[in-house]
């Protein structure tokens, strides 16, 4: 693909938050796409792709906590994903643990794995840059039929939720989305920042989708960067 430079973003200062973070973190077409910005604020001894350094494909918790394994049947939301998208008001379903775990799944789930270099791979039903799937998924959840109370993990491998915390204050059903930075920053370094922030993007519009799909109305709140 034939490198194209373009001018600074208007709006961003080159030097100072979002901006300098564009500029250090962009490709060049002088240097190798993994080679780092020769400039002292970015690391110059990491190596990307390291075999010996590679992080978890996903989380994991200790054995021992409470787990749920969601439906594997699918509920039929009764409204094509076209219809959704183009803005059609679905019939309302109620949040149980079925239609929870489609929208889980239709976001984080697990949808086909292969081997690298004699590893595992997970694909997630959402795409990632390079194939690193940052993202974690955690139900905060109340009142949903058949789900306790509490804060959840999803495990997107065995489709179940792995119980972490006690029950939120509120009655309302919450989703996190939190990320591990170095899950795709040893592919891409201090670039891998962007790619959280994009994979993210996608998740969240996945799971929007799905949960509008059952005729709920999911709003979209601050994000965090600490998981429970």
């Amino acid at each position: 693909m034939e490198h194209v430079d373009r001018p600074a973003t208007p709006g961003l200062d080159p030097e100072a938050g979002a901006g300098l973070l564009h500029r250090l973190t962009s490709y060049a077409p002088d240097r190798d796409w993994d080679a780092p910005t020769p400039d002292p604020r970015v690391r110059q001894d990491l190596t990307p792709n390291d075999p010996d350094t590679v992080p978890p494909a996903m989380k994991a918790y200790p054995d021992g906590l409470p787990v749920l394994d969601l439906p594997r049947e699918l509920p039929d939301p009764g409204l094509p994903a076209t219809a959704v998208l183009a803005g059609d008001a679905a019939p309302t379903r109620p949040l149980d643990a079925a239609q929870l775990g489609r929208i889980l799944f239709l976001g984080a789930g697990v949808v086909r794995t292969s081997l690298r270099n004699g590893r595992r791979m997970l694909f997630r039903a959402a795409g990632s840059a390079g194939a690193r799937f940052p993202l974690e998924v955690y139900a905060s959840t109340r009142g949903i039929v058949g789900v306790p109370d509490g804060v959840h993990w999803y495990d997107g491998a065995r489709h179940a939720l792995v119980r972490v915390g006690p029950a939120a204050l509120g009655s309302t059903s919450t989703l996190v989305v939190t990320g591990v930075p170095w899950r795709t920053g040893w592919r891409y370094a201090e670039r891998g920042w962007r790619h959280l922030y994009w994979d993210a993007g996608t998740l969240l519009s996945q799971l929007s989708a799905a949960a509008a799909s059952a005729g709920l109305s999911p709003g979209c709140g601050r994000c965090s960067r600490t998981p429970p």
